[in-house]
């Protein structure tokens, strides 16, 4: 018997498929180690459940032996894979002897498996496909088109119908955008080739504030996020991020301000940052030096316009859109 096997996932919601992983993963080795992805997110049909909601879920079942098993949350880092990596060591050797044998355990179902390549040093123990395929994509879809839980545990799927009665303005409002996403997706589905979109986003810096909006519609209704928007197909990216920046923020700047501010461009293109599209952002970082921050108002689709401190983000992390608080963090370094 090894010492030691870790199991990654995101469990939206935990299935019958990652249980039966788990279980494997005991029957192998003296103690288990899952590593819950995707911590402090906001909620949005892809990640519905907070992290301890999750692990709620997971320690609700009893077909795993919960005295052998850690259960641990780590945040995404879409921009930041080695930041990541450190950081799932970091719990496992927070949890492990020094002299412990370590395995990894999991499936390769797609291209989004890659991080089970990436821990050398640990035995990779590979599972078949479950319950043909399952993924736990199939138990959302189905909960949100019809209330209907399926492919979990007794316990969980009683935990879940429990979560829908008493938290139902969330899970009304992620079913609502949930069909929105859907709709949107189906709109395309003719298309010869599926369209990649291009949009620009801006990180507006004044006095270590920095200038953010809270999203007027879905997805993301009231989540914080970088005013930003689409390219128009006779438009420069740098003259679109300045246009839409002053479309959702009316920031009082002139656009030749703007344009001597700018620090610099960057391309943002994880394959998996939009729910509904493919979408490479280009992010332009705007320094503004000056003695007073400049006028800001309400338009185009927002329901809020703000300066708040960068000091305060990480508190507001599960506040953000998408990827949004990530790309920050990465352009800031902070």
């Amino acid at each position: 018997m090894a010492d030691v096997i870790v199991h990654i996932g995101r469990f939206q919601p935990p299935t019958l498929a990652h249980l039966e992983i788990i279980k494997k993963a005991q029957s192998l080795a003296k103690k288990v180690i899952v590593i819950v992805g995707s911590a402090k997110k906001a909620r949005s049909v892809c990640n519905p459940w907070t992290s301890r909601e999750r692990i709620e879920m997971l320690r609700s079942t009893k077909e795993i032996d919960h005295k052998r098993l850690i259960i641990a949350p780590i945040p995404d880092s879409n921009y930041d894979f080695s930041w990541w990596l450190a950081e799932v060591e970091k719990i496992v050797k927070q949890n492990t002897n020094s002299d412990d044998s370590i395995s990894v355990i999991g499936y390769k179902k797609d291209d989004t498996s890659y991080y089970l390549d990436y821990f050398p040093k640990w035995e990779f123990v590979e599972m078949p496909k479950l319950y043909s395929g399952l993924s736990a994509t199939q138990v959302r879809e189905r909960l949100f088109e019809n209330n209907y839980v399926s492919h979990v545990t007794d316990e969980i799927g009683k935990w879940l119908n429990n979560w829908i009665v008493n938290n139902n303005v969330i899970y009304s409002t992620l079913k609502e955008e949930y069909h929105y996403i859907k709709k949107y997706k189906d709109m395309w589905k003719s298309t010869p080739f599926t369209p990649v979109f291009v949009t620009t986003d801006a990180i507006v810096i004044c006095k270590e504030n920095i200038l953010l909006i809270r999203r007027g519609n879905n997805p993301g209704k009231n989540l914080y996020a970088m005013p930003g928007g689409f390219l128009e197909q006779t438009e420069f990216i740098t003259d679109c991020a300045i246009r839409k920046l002053r479309g959702k923020t009316g920031i009082d700047v002139d656009n030749n301000a703007l344009k001597k501010s700018l620090s610099f461009v960057k391309v943002f293109d994880d394959p998996f940052r939009d729910q509904m599209r493919r979408n490479i952002a280009h992010v332009h970082l705007f320094n503004l030096e000056l003695s007073k921050f400049p006028n800001v108002k309400l338009s185009d689709g927002a329901s809020d316009v703000r300066w708040m401190s960068i000091k305060n983000l990480d508190e507001l992390q599960d506040k953000f859109f998408g990827d949004h608080y990530q790309i920050i963090k990465n352009v800031l370094m902070f």
